[in-house]
């Protein structure tokens, strides 16, 4: 959770006015460069899921399963000496096609090492689950159900999140003339079940409806996320804060409406925070994609920067999943696509943004992905560890059977 130098603002509605930086681009990459520390052996390509890891530095994350029975598998990456990794398939989901739910998004885990994630419904009704793989003493993972939402809740769509108490939170989206998503809480009680709590319901008159991305803490308590839609005059999304009350419902702040057609619009990833309490995140509202900053500013408004306009050239398209930052301030992050001597629906690119005097950004592309040994096609954002090291996936390319890879990029 980061540690937020400015006061806590409850009462923000405001969409601001928009300016965009200036942006020095470099192809050369300064750091050592990517390589494939495990290229995946699915018969079908791997999810659009992130990577998670714990203290002892192992990996963890989603494959598509090798049978539409078996319809994806948790696994395990542990590093062993020489620099190579072994993998671990802790559990694997069946009868998908009966029960209409797949696993979904970046795992989170707690700190005694049982994994939690979401699954999400392929049936009319909309409806998803929040589980637990609870770990035993022998090493292996049984599987739990935390949550079921009923159909009248939706599905998680975005990552989990985690208070300092142990409760869950996320975000679940269910497109309704009633409704169109929630917040909720999931806290564990006494004997292993949880209890749900609904935060916040969104309506198609707040000016924010359809979260996606999951939710994220600042320091006073407060949830920040985004949202696909808003109710405004061509609403191109928003970003909201939800903040705690002594009784009922969490109240709604929408810190910022995106206009479609403007250029940054449709928000679609889990927001970051940096030390000075700016959030980022990607959007699609352009033919490209971009990234977006928004700043906590006199009046409790706050001011939209487009921080870059992806070209589709050497620079990538189609940025997906989270941004995550480093103790400089640093942005890093991946396009699905895109990329030096690619087209725009191969390769991808993983990036970084350096801030500079006057507002202004540097962008270097880390690694362009050649659609080959090295992988294609990130489909999910990127883990950084301590150590400055970025871990992703890619949905298709590696030396085995070119269903995607699990790489690392090292400063």
């Amino acid at each position: 959770m980061p540690n937020l130098s400015f006061a806590r603002l409850t009462s923000r509605v405001g969409w601001v006015w928009a300016v965009t930086v200036v942006i020095s681009l470099s192809v050369a990459t300064a750091w050592a460069g990517e390589k494939v520390i495990f290229p995946l052996t699915s018969q079908y390509p791997n999810s659009f899921s992130g990577l998670a890891s714990d203290a002892a530095g192992n990996l963890y994350g989603l494959v598509a399963g090798a049978t539409q029975e078996s319809c994806n598998s948790i696994f395990e990456l542990s590093p062993v000496s020489g620099g190579t990794w072994t993998q671990t398939i802790l559990y694997t989901f069946q009868n998908c096609i009966q029960e209409g739910l797949y696993p979904f998004g970046t795992l989170t885990l707690d700190s005694q090492g049982n994994v939690y994630g979401v699954q999400v419904s392929d049936l009319s009704d909309g409806s998803g689950r929040v589980y637990e793989l609870k770990k035993g003493t022998n090493g292996t993972f049984t599987y739990g159900l935390v949550h079921s939402f009923n159909p009248n809740e939706g599905a998680p769509r975005g990552d989990l999140t985690w208070d300092s108490a142990g409760n869950l939170y996320g975000a679940a989206y269910y497109d309704s003339t009633a409704f169109d998503g929630e917040v909720f809480e999931l806290s564990p009680l006494p004997g292993g079940s949880w209890k749900e709590t609904i935060l916040y319901t969104f309506n198609y008159g707040d000016g924010a409806n359809g979260p996606v991305g999951g939710v994220i803490f600042d320091s006073q308590g407060n949830l920040y996320g985004a949202t696909f839609f808003s109710s405004n005059a061509n609403g191109g999304g928003a970003v909201y804060e939800l903040s705690p009350q002594t009784n009922g419902p969490w109240k709604l702040a929408v810190l910022y409406n995106f206009v479609d057609g403007s250029g940054a619009a449709f928000p679609d990833s889990r927001l970051t925070f940096d030390s000075s309490g700016n959030l980022y995140g990607t959007m699609n509202g352009t033919l490209d994609g971009g990234i977006f900053e928004l700043s906590p500013s006199s009046g409790g408004m706050w001011t939209e920067t487009t921080v870059h306009n992806f070209t589709g050239g050497d620079d990538g398209n189609t940025p997906v999943g989270n941004l995550v930052i480093d103790a400089s301030g640093n942005l890093y992050g991946v396009t699905s696509a895109g990329g030096s001597g690619c087209n725009r629906n191969l390769c991808g690119v993983v990036y970084k943004f350096s801030p500079q005097s006057g507002g202004t950004w540097k962008e270097t592309i880390l690694h362009p992905f050649e659609s080959a040994d090295d992988g294609s096609k990130p489909g999910a954002g990127l883990l950084l560890d301590s150590a400055g090291n970025l871990y992703g996936t890619t949905i298709h390319g590696g030396s085995r059977y070119g269903y995607g890879t699990v790489y690392e990029i090292t400063p």
